[in-house]
């Protein structure tokens, strides 16, 4: 049995005064087989158009280049913090959860991108228990790679949480989950807990307006 339908979960709303098209779906390069039989072929994705950032770019761009020229009511931003300050007007909370080269571990949390250079960006840890907690433990079981493909948006509210990966092409683009993000899904989904569905992630693909 395959599993590629699930029930509309709450954060999606937040993010629809973008969402072009919600009936995307993302296949996965090795389908992911739950302990109960059931056959994971592919992720809940959207196609969002954001506007364009028409200032300057950012003194440290990230190596992200025009992909970092978001403009949401009047704030610069990279795509990642797009959707967590729509998932933030919405009452949840989270970080753009970044490894580059962490080798496995968090190189920042971040809640915005300030236009000075990447060493000088804030670090914000979480401070709320149970989503530190619970992205520790999906770490703990993603061995070796640990940290390594987490999706770029963690958020949560109450005892909701969901993953968002985003990436920048065309509303007609076929693509695919790369391998170590598929590596940091399964080991969500294999930690058996009841908070960490196939709902709880989404892939975001996006333009600009």
């Amino acid at each position: 049995m395959t599993v590629s339908q699930q029930a509309t979960p709450s954060w999606t709303k937040a993010l629809h005064p973008f969402v072009e098209r919600d009936d995307v779906r993302v296949e996965l390069k090795t389908p992911i087989t739950l302990p109960t039989g059931k056959m994971i072929l592919d992720v809940p994705a959207v196609f969002m158009r954001f506007p364009r950032w028409t200032g300057a770019p950012f003194v440290d761009d990230f190596g992200k280049k025009a992909s970092g020229m978001i403009d949401l009511d009047g704030e610069h931003l990279f795509a990642e913090l797009a959707v967590l300050r729509l998932l933030e007007k919405d009452g949840w909370a989270g970080r753009w959860v970044n490894t580059y080269s962490g080798k496995g571990e968090i190189w920042k949390y971040l809640t915005e991108w300030r236009d000075v250079p990447r060493e000088e960006q804030r670090n914000r840890v979480i401070e709320d228990a149970e989503p530190r907690q619970l992205l520790a433990r999906v770490a703990g079981l993603n061995k070796p790679a640990r940290y390594a493909g987490c999706w770029d948006t963690f958020a949560w509210r109450d005892s909701e949480f969901v993953f968002l990966e985003c990436k920048r092409t065309t509303a007609k683009a076929k693509d695919l989950v790369k391998a170590e993000q598929e590596d940091w899904l399964r080991s969500a989904l294999y930690l058996g807990d009841p908070r960490l569905s196939l709902a709880s992630f989404c892939f975001v693909q996006w333009d600009y307006r």
